[in-house]
């Protein structure tokens, strides 16, 4: 399949890689990713959602939508408070990220009646659907899902093959910005920098330290965080040991209120 890219497509995703790696936060990302695949693969209705999993559920939230219209913001909304269960939310229980068709996971005698169809697609006239999902070190983190009507024809091998070669830089790109304040090393030098990485580096913490101190202000508790870092207790509790003394703080509580502060 990748012989049957040409030139500009191979472009198009490389542009679209820099782009969505120059976002710097979650807002940005979704309304350039949307808006760069948009230009690759045509659809008439984009969403991108993040993801979290209580106990073993999975909840969606801070939906960003492509295009913006109050009719299909009206629908968005009445998905996301409804008591709907798509079976596409399962692929976030997996243990690695997936790109499919909707048609390929649910048979037309089966998904037509249920109430997300009847309730949210068929008055909008969506009937085909691509979705990918994003899943790192186990931690389910958004989904992106891209429909087009009826009368159009469904999503084709060579489009699926295009996002699955985005899929691994969507992945990572969302694992950071949804666990880490990021400044990307495209920036200009004089970019304004966050005031946490700013408080860090005056207070001389290493990198590992700003990300262990990042982690700690988004509420991550140390099983967590060295899940997410690989690294084991004992390194974990160095680390912390070594921010405590040099933000002169004796533990979380005083770190977190120190933080507020910045």
């Amino acid at each position: 399949m990748a012989e049957n890219l040409l030139n500009y497509e191979w472009q198009a995703l490389s542009q679209l890689i820099y782009r969505m790696n120059r976002c710097k936060d979650y807002t940005e990302f979704s309304r350039t990713i949307l808006e760069q695949i948009q230009g690759i693969i045509p659809f008439s209705q984009g969403l991108v959602f993040k993801a979290s999993r209580t106990n073993s559920s999975i909840a969606l939230s801070n939906a960003a939508i492509v295009p913006q219209t109050l009719e299909l913001q009206y629908y968005v909304d009445k998905y996301m408070t409804g008591s709907y269960s798509p079976r596409w939310t399962s692929y976030l229980n997996s243990p690695w990220s997936s790109v499919f068709r909707y048609s390929n996971i649910t048979p037309d005698n089966t998904w037509t009646n249920t109430p997300i169809y009847t309730d949210i697609l068929k008055p909008q006239d969506l009937y085909y659907a691509i979705y990918m999902t994003f899943v790192h070190r186990d931690q389910p983190l958004g989904a992106i899902a891209v429909w087009r009507k009826k009368g159009q024809e469904d999503f084709s091998d060579q489009e699926l093959f295009m996002l699955e070669m985005l899929k691994i830089h969507i992945e990572l790109k969302l694992f950071y910005l949804l666990n880490f304040e990021v400044t990307p090393k495209t920036f200009s030098a004089y970019s304004k920098r966050s005031n946490l990485t700013q408080f860090a580096e005056e207070k001389g913490l290493t990198k590992r330290e700003l990300e262990i101190l990042q982690l700690m202000n988004n509420g991550k508790n140390g099983p967590d965080i060295c899940e997410q870092l690989y690294i084991s207790d004992s390194t974990l509790r160095k680390h912390v040991h070594n921010i405590y003394q040099k933000l002169s703080v004796k533990n979380r509580v005083q770190l977190l209120q120190l933080l507020k502060r910045i």
